[in-house]
């Protein structure tokens, strides 16, 4: 019976080192051999997955997108699956799973060395997505980057350090952070600044224009009360109110 498309086959293991023997199913193996076994693959896999990481650029290799409002895991990037596949010594073999009148599905098989199949990933993308921008080729590049990105992922069993979720478009944008609000001033500070434009006879109209530009000019929001300025223009403030002395209407 052949297997079905979506399924990675899943060897069996013909023959192991000298230091383990020879078996047909690990799981027929004796049980200090199977340990050895086990061991030698989870020391290997934590090698493999610390070279990975030093070999991947933040940004450039993978990147960290919003999920939510909160990070997730970081998104593997094309750049960064082509870089595992080196380190592997694999090559993508790219095509067409389905396609109909609504969307896209391709298939990317990686081949080891001996071509044979060590993973298959799949990617499907939606024609309305791209309807109005890039249109079938957006559509194709889009299916294409998610299938090697599944193939890749799978291949290195690297599902606990990466996602592949994308984005609509076809660059990634890393995650970038709010912008935190300003500190303003506390209530004191406001009754300390009023009284100071009482002393000098102040207009107070264009002493808060100025005091709003003031704002904007160090990329502020603009300020219609006083209670609004922050924290960091107090002092320039303070020192500029008394130079608007007598021009109270």
């Amino acid at each position: 019976m052949s297997q079905p498309a979506n399924v990675t086959p899943i060897k069996r293991a013909e023959k192991v080192d000298e230091s383990i023997g020879t078996t047909l199913n690990i799981f027929d193996m004796t049980e200090s051999s199977f340990k050895a076994l086990l061991e030698r693959r989870a020391k290997n896999r934590v090698t493999f997955l610390t070279i990975v990481k030093s070999a991947l650029t933040e940004n450039v290799d993978y990147c960290s997108l919003p999920v939510k409002g909160k990070k997730a895991l970081p998104t593997l990037l094309k750049g960064g699956a082509e870089v595992v596949c080196l380190i592997l010594g694999l090559t993508p073999r790219i095509m067409i799973a389905e396609s109909n009148d609504k969307s896209l599905t391709m298939s990317c098989e990686l081949l080891d060395e001996n071509q044979q199949v060590v993973s298959v990933g799949f990617g499907a993308r939606s024609y309305s997505l791209d309807a109005s921008n890039g249109g079938l080729n957006k559509t194709t590049k889009m299916a294409v980057k998610s299938a090697y990105l599944d193939a890749v992922i799978r291949a290195g069993a690297l599902s606990s350090l990466f996602t592949m979720d994308l984005e609509d478009t076809s660059e990634t944008k890393p995650l970038t952070q709010e912008p935190k609000p300003p500190v303003l001033i506390t209530s004191a500070q406001v009754i300390q600044i009023e009284d100071l434009i009482d002393e000098h006879k102040v207009d107070k109209v264009r002493c808060l224009n100025w005091i709003s530009k003031l704002a904007q000019s160090k990329n502020h929001s603009a300020i219609a009360v006083l209670t609004q300025l922050p924290s960091t223009l107090l002092d320039e403030v303070l020192s500029k109110i008394p130079s608007f002395a007598n021009t109270a209407n």
